[in-house]
């Protein structure tokens, strides 16, 4: 079941983030990389923002959260992440579909994210084209990921 996030999926919010870009994306970047990214997790204050701020999402499945998404007013999608245990069983599409009919009844007239290297196939099985190859620094370790993008009007 989908519904909005609150201050009480915090916790599992940000343990989900870390566990999985820790081990989901372990093909694509280094040990060096993935711990850089996954130290997002320890910034309480920004996961509180994106709640507040964002159009965020929850998912779970017999209580336990599964996936988790989140789009600015302004039509970039900022996170989304299903747990390793549950991926490729349609929660990421059903978390992005719900993000993009908000977006669209918004009258938002593109959708903007930064992918992953993992993320990128999936984005553009969504109709996001790649728009730039970038080198991100986090903690002075490099990160490719892709600027990509959807029109939606």
């Amino acid at each position: 079941m989908i519904q909005r996030a609150t201050t009480d999926n915090l916790d599992e919010i940000r343990a989900l983030f870390r566990e999985t870009v820790l081990t989901a994306t372990a093909q694509a970047y280094d040990e060096h990389q993935r711990l850089a990214w996954a130290s997002g997790w320890a910034g309480q204050a920004r996961w509180e923002q994106r709640l507040r701020e964002q159009y965020f999402l929850v998912t779970k499945q017999k209580g336990q959260l599964v996936g988790f998404a989140s789009i600015r007013p302004d039509g970039y999608l900022d996170v989304l992440y299903v747990h390793r245990d549950f991926q490729r069983q349609g929660i990421a599409r059903k978390l992005y579909e719900e993000l993009e009919a908000e977006a669209r009844r918004s009258g938002v007239a593109w959708l903007e994210t930064d992918a992953s290297i993992t993320a990128r196939p999936f984005f553009e099985k969504m109709g996001f084209a790649v728009l730039a190859e970038q080198q991100k620094a986090i903690s002075a370790v490099v990160l490719t990921n892709y600027r990509m993008r959807k029109t939606l009007l």
